[in-house]
């Protein structure tokens, strides 16, 4: 006897959007190992990705001598991934898995269909496109007219948590001083010697799960 496969349905209710259903509807539940890079910055897109678990980051590289990333934003359950495919342009960042991630995999005519037919599934994509636009320009403001102790701090402080999905708290997640630097836009070495001080301050303290805590009000400027 087959074991008994999960529907779209019941899948997609775990996520509570309920919003994103009929779109999920649409597409074929795929899985996704960890490390795999789904959308690559400039490529054209063909189809959008509903998350139903496991976590993505969105970054951008540069194309200089010395190539460096800088991310973007972080997705989980219940968001949509590579909304840009939309409008058969080109995507201006890539995603990729941090985690083995399952996705409901909807292509972009069967995602056009239903947008033409659901006004209202309509206006939420908007909405979230408006929001992801704010997020964009608040990351692009903090790289450019902000010194990296100050986004590093932020980060800490969970001033940096992506506004878009609520289950993420950057306070939370494990993070390598590598990862740090590319949420932040710096060198590795440059968290490096900053966390180095914070923590012989007794400013923060690294958890045994990697995960590190402050422990009281960090300076300003350091």
């Amino acid at each position: 006897m087959k074991p008994h496969m999960p529907t779209i349905d019941s899948l997609w209710s775990a996520t509570h959007q309920p919003g994103l259903l009929t779109l999920a509807r649409q597409g074929q539940v795929r899985h996704y190992r960890k490390h795999m890079l789904l959308i690559q910055q400039g490529d054209v897109g063909h189809q959008l990705y509903l998350v139903v678990a496991g976590r993505l980051r969105e970054f951008s590289m540069s194309h200089d001598s010395r190539p460096r990333e800088i991310t973007l934003s972080l997705w989980g359950a219940g968001q949509l991934v590579g909304a840009p495919a939309l409008d058969g342009g080109p995507h201006c960042a890539s995603v990729i898995t941090l985690t083995p991630v399952v996705c409901v995999v909807v292509s972009r005519e069967s995602a056009l269909a239903v947008l033409q037919h659901t006004p209202a599934m309509a206006m939420d994509l908007l909405k979230m496109a408006l929001q992801r636009v704010r997020l964009a320009t608040e990351t692009t403001r903090r790289a450019l007219f902000s010194d990296a102790y100050s986004r590093l701090i932020a980060l800490l402080q969970g001033h940096m948590d992506n506004p878009i999905d609520p289950h993420t708290d950057m306070r939370r997640q494990p993070m390598t001083h590598a990862q740090i630097a590319q949420h932040i836009g710096c060198s590795r070495e440059m968290v490096s010697r900053i966390m180095k001080e914070l923590i012989t301050g007794g400013y923060v303290v690294r958890e045994p799960d990697r995960v590190y805590r402050v422990c009281k009000r960090l300076p300003e400027r350091w």
